[in-house]
Order: C-alpha cells, then structure tokens, then sequence
C-alpha cells in the first residue's frame, strides 16, 4: 500500500470496503465506465469489471434503501460507485482529446469540454466518489424494469441536471424528489448539479481518497 498525501494506492480491497452485490444483492447495477456507453466512448481505466464497490457504511445505508423501495415494487440502478483516482486522471486527459460530435450531442450539446470542468460536472483534482461512500443512481421499477423518468440521462453536462431543475417535466420532478427525499432519510447528500449523485454524510474517509481498480 503507497500513501501519497491523502490518497491511498493499494492492489487490494481495503478495510471497509466491500462489493455492494455481497451486502445488497438485489439492487440493480449498470456500472457505466466499465463499458463504452459512458461520455468518453470508451471503457474508462481503473474499471476492469462492472461491479459497485463501497465503504461497508455506505453499502448498508443502501440496504435500507433498497428495503423501502421494494416494498413499492422499485429498485435502486447504481451507475458509479467507488471511482480510482486513474479514472479521476483519464477524465482529466479526455478533456484534451479530440471532440466527439456523437458524444457531445448526447452528454454536452451546450457545453465544452473545458466548460464541463470549469461547471463542476467532472472532478478536476480529486473525486467525492474515490473516497468510497458516494454513488450515482437511479431508480427502477421492478414490474416494466424501466427507469423512472429524471427528464435526463445519467452523466448529461447541463443545467436540466441540476436536482431542481424546472426545465424537466412534472412527472420527473417528482420521480427526482422521491429519490432525494428516500437518500437524505437514510444519511446520504445530494450534489445539487447532479440529481444522481449522492454521498453519504457520515462517511468514514472525508479526506482520504483511494486508487484501487475496480474489479
């Protein structure tokens, strides 16, 4: 294990964390940056698998999410979980890469690259998601296995993003308030420009972040 300031590099899971699936089998996973259905194109480094990985905190607080959210035929859809701090660093070289016309209509059509940073979309040094105990997610219905309308994608670089955006229709405005409302009961935040982005409050390393692949 290598230390380097606040961040921690290890090759193996450290204490505390565990795979989300050993904790809370029944909450739905589609890890993104493990695939190339993401903003990059591409399968982003650090993700050798597409498995949630979190604090052990987190992940229990999830249970008791995913518990009352069952009880309404619904499900939690995790995207991200712990990122490695090389995902974080191949974020930061995407931006100098070539502009994809494809991806940009999709993820950014009113932004640049440099604006997506410079908006707070994307980390530029460091990365609430690599200190364990944050998540992007959604939710399901278990019944039609759709997600519930939150009027954008996951990982759109604009302001129909932000939670309380108006620029969405009523119905995703209440399917954004149902999740926030069931994540701030069980102790999580909300990042106000991202309705899918929520960090547990009482998480165990607020300063520490860490560089394991996920896998």
């Amino acid at each position: 294990m290598k230390k380097n300031d606040n961040l921690t590099k290890t090759t193996s899971l450290p204490n505390d964390f565990v795979y989300l699936q050993d904790i809370c089998p029944n909450i739905k996973q589609d890890i993104k940056y493990a695939t190339t259905d993401n903003f990059t194109g591409t399968v982003v480094e650090g993700y050798q698998k597409g498995t949630a990985i979190l604090t052990k905190a987190a992940a229990e607080k999830l249970f008791l999410v995913q518990e009352e959210l069952s009880k309404d035929n619904l499900s939690l859809l995790i995207w991200d979980a712990y990122r490695p701090q090389r995902a974080v660093d191949f974020f930061k070289n995407w931006k100098n890469t070539p502009e994809n016309s494809e991806i940009k209509t999709v993820y950014h059509p009113n932004l640049t690259k440099e604006e997506i940073f410079a908006n707070g979309f994307i980390a530029k040094k460091y990365s609430q998601h690599s200190r364990g105990s944050t998540i992007d997610l959604t939710i399901i219905n278990n019944t039609t296995s759709k997600l519930l309308d939150m009027g954008t994608i996951f990982d759109f670089f604009g302001a129909e993003s932000f939670t309380d955006s108006t620029k969405i229709s009523s119905d995703a405005e209440q399917n954004r308030f149902l999740l926030k409302n069931i994540m701030e009961k069980y102790g999580f935040e909300n990042y106000y420009k991202e309705w899918w982005h929520y960090t547990l409050k009482n998480e165990p390393f607020p300063e520490k972040y860490f560089d394991f692949i996920v896998k």
